[in-house]
């Protein structure tokens, strides 16, 4: 009686080389993006910005990227924008950026120079604080010496007068309450000291961390859920936060307003993309909406010569002036309704609300379309509010007061437009980490490493370097059956019982390629 071939009979039966389909190339390319414009930047930055890229031969983007966040870090919550003519929607200035750059692309010393204004508001307000300090210590000191002489005279009142007149005494002596702590930046702190951090700064307080996604992989440890839930909070900027520990006891936050920048390289985006959204996606990679991908040419310009001292002066004294604005004398607005935590606010002049509506109406109807992944939208959806606290910055920064402006408007809407390209780079690298995935399989296939069908599971045990990963190694055979390259069957076709599994064979055309 005939007898059906086992699974590798049926591997090894000869194919004709016809029935295999004609291989194509893997897609490895990233897509085109805007150049930064300087235009774009608010006019008490933007001599500055060009003057340091310049110095630095680097594209304006490492620097330009950093000096909005700070800018949006400095305002925080002291103003905010509500970008329709009647509704209480508000965003408030803070933002979240990442420049992406290969390693020796002077991303680092250009962050640095870009942050150097809120570098230097920080020094001011550690010594500030350390003055404070040192005066609340001389009034702990005469607060005991007060203490003492009215807890005499109080007992004498008490025998004399009876206890209202004792307490009257005591209430007198008012105890020194610690002054808060002014901060503008931290790099490396615990969530539960950012919290204490933001409880005394509930304006807002940016992070600074210059290889940023290893922020984001702490945040993603199942150990920090409370923190990465922290984080979440910041990015609103508008939102209490309470925390309960036995240790410190209870932290009751108004707001948390966080802004966060960082650098990272183009290796790792990719890598992190996919593993957040994989795992969590609670939109936390989304939230960093000033993503810039930017190219570099091949050109080099010697630049030895001193900074432009007027435009440097100029952006100093503009976060100067953003650190401590006059809410009053930019014609902020206060709902009755909001509270004692409630933030002032500015509406759109009559032109610029027209152009931020009309804007808005295209992004909701591609955001409703079909034609984007939905990664993709939901990144664009949160374009919404960036374009606002964008034209917020650019306008107080462009030395604006009363509605914000039709011309700051304008910049934030070319902002949008900008970063846009730069997110679909991002988000189209999760293809080129594909392609570098598959390619190392391959590899492997054409030095007879992987020899006949071979599985996912064969490659994962293998434990060859960039190979590890079982998410990655899905995504290159993945990539391999998209070009070609490789053909796939079910393990247990014709046959009952056993674990599913994929086998894979390389297309002989392939082979020969």
């Amino acid at each position: 009686m005939a007898t059906n071939p086992t699974l590798q009979e049926r591997l090894a039966q000869a194919e004709p080389l016809d029935i295999w389909p004609d291989p194509i190339p893997l897609r490895d390319e990233l897509p085109s993006v805007l150049p930064m414009n300087p235009t774009l930047l608010p006019s008490q930055l933007r001599g500055w910005v060009q003057d340091i890229a310049e110095r630095m031969n680097c594209p304006p983007d490492l620097v330009a990227v950093p000096a909005m966040v700070s800018a949006g870090a400095v305002i925080g919550r002291r103003i905010g924008i509500r970008p329709q003519r009647r509704t209480d929607w508000l965003e408030v200035g803070n933002l979240w950026g990442c420049v992406v750059a290969r390693p020796g692309s002077m991303k680092s010393p250009a962050a640095s120079e870009a942050l150097s204004p809120i570098r230097r508001l920080e020094v001011k307000a550690a010594a500030d604080n350390e003055a404070a300090l040192a005066e609340f210590k001389a009034a702990e000191l005469l607060y005991k010496l007060e203490r003492e002489g009215a807890e005499k005279n109080a007992r004498q009142s008490l025998k004399q007068e009876g206890r209202g007149a004792a307490m009257a005494v005591l209430q007198a002596v008012a105890e020194p309450q610690s002054p808060p702590m002014r901060r503008h930046l931290t790099s490396d702190a615990t969530a539960e000291k950012l919290g204490e951090i933001c409880a005394a700064n509930p304006n807002g307080i940016m992070v600074h961390r210059d290889e940023l996604l290893s922020l984001f992989a702490d945040l993603d440890n199942p150990e920090k859920t409370s923190a990465r839930g922290f984080f979440l909070t910041g990015w609103g900027g508008l939102e209490g936060y309470t925390f309960d520990r036995i240790m410190r006891g209870t932290v009751r936050i108004p707001a948390v307003n966080l802004s966060v920048f960082g650098t990272t390289q183009p290796s790792r985006i990719a890598g992190y993309v996919r593993d957040s959204l994989n795992r969590f996606d609670d939109g936390m990679v989304q939230r960093l909406q000033l993503l810039a991908w930017p190219d570099f040419s091949g050109d080099f310009r010697e630049a030895d010569r001193s900074p432009n001292g007027d435009a440097r002066r100029l952006a100093h004294e503009c976060y100067s002036e953003l650190a401590s604005l006059d809410v009053r004398e930019l014609g902020a607005q206060w709902d009755e309704f909001d509270g004692p935590h409630g933030v002032p606010y500015l509406r759109f002049a009559g032109d610029a609300q027209e152009a931020f509506s009309a804007w808005r109406e295209g992004l909701e109807r591609a955001l409703r379309g079909d034609d984007m992944a939905p990664a993709m939208t939901a990144h664009l959806a949160k374009y919404r509010g960036l374009v606002p606290r964008l034209a917020l910055v650019c306008h107080l920064a462009n030395n604006g007061f009363g509605p914000v402006s039709a011309a700051a408007t304008r910049q934030a809407i070319g902002w949008a437009e900008y970063l846009e390209s730069h997110a679909r780079r991002a988000y189209a690298s999760l293809s080129v980490d594909n392609a570098e995935a598959a390619r190392s399989i391959w590899r492997r296939v054409k030095r007879g490493d992987l020899t006949g069908p071979f599985t996912a599971r064969d490659i994962q045990r293998k434990g060859w370097s960039g190979l590890n990963d079982k998410q990655r190694i899905a995504a290159g055979l993945e990539a391999l059956l998209d070009a070609d390259w490789i053909g796939a069957r079910d393990a247990n076709a014709g046959e009952r019982g056993g674990r599913p599994s994929t086998i894979y064979l390389a297309n002989p055309k392939a082979m020969k390629g």
